[in-house]
């Protein structure tokens, strides 16, 4: 596997970079609402590049809020990544500088924020364990490339439930529905005992052509209609 940093290695721009108008504006304003809501402070050693003095929140900060904060944070930084590489390589035309010294105003907020695992919520590991199944799948999710043959499906949601046993706090029990190439909660989907999961799309279907040996649970528990 590789993992791809980000910002995190850097020090700032190294040249002048041509933005659309207003980017500067909006990444100052993004820092600031981070750093308002989770209660981030800065320090800086002597010419060093200033940095947050830690990203555990502040005393109050509920997990939703750490959460929610992070995962649109992290989002941004990933995009605002590919988006400088873009526009080094064909700067937005009629657009603004953005200047070394400018980038030193917001550099030290391009740094992603990891969550520990005591404060995840239901929807923060659901988003993990999605990017941790396209990554295993061959897809790259979050920085993270599997760098070796993609699992199967089958081999895919396997992980996934080994990992949920220990991770799933939450108890929406993962699972990969017939048919399908992501994860949903046990919400989405119905239980055969003989075909698995069954995402409730599908249920009315699945009762109809299942042929398998000794019944269908679903037939059992969801009986269709009647015409």
């Amino acid at each position: 596997m590789s993992f791809h940093v980000f910002f995190s290695m850097s020090v700032g721009l190294s040249c002048p970079l041509m933005v659309p108008k207003g980017k500067l504006a909006e990444i100052l304003r993004h820092v600031q609402w981070v750093e308002a809501e989770l209660g981030y402070k800065t320090e800086q050693y002597r010419d060093n590049p200033k940095h947050w003095k830690t990203t555990a929140p502040k005393e109050g900060v509920s997990d939703e809020t750490y959460c929610e904060t992070a995962e649109a944070h992290n989002d941004y930084v990933r995009s605002l990544y590919d988006d400088f590489g873009k526009w080094s390589k064909e700067p937005s035309e009629d657009g603004e500088i953005i200047t070394p010294d400018d980038a030193k105003q917001f550099w030290h907020g391009l740094q992603t924020i990891n969550v520990p695992l005591s404060r995840w919520t239901k929807e923060y590991f659901k988003a993990r364990m999605d990017a941790l199944y396209e990554t295993m799948r061959g897809r790259d999710a979050e920085g993270v490339s599997f760098d070796a043959k993609p699992l199967t499906i089958e081999q895919a949601s396997a992980v996934i439930t080994l990992f949920d046993q220990y991770l799933d706090d939450h108890d929406i029990r993962l699972e990969v529905p017939k048919g399908y190439d992501s994860l949903y909660s046990s919400d989405d989907y119905a239980w055969c005992d003989k075909c698995g999961a069954v995402h409730w799309d599908d249920v009315d279907y699945e009762i109809k052509r299942c042929r398998k040996k000794g019944g269908c649970s679903l037939r059992r528990d969801y009986p269709p209609e009647k015409d």
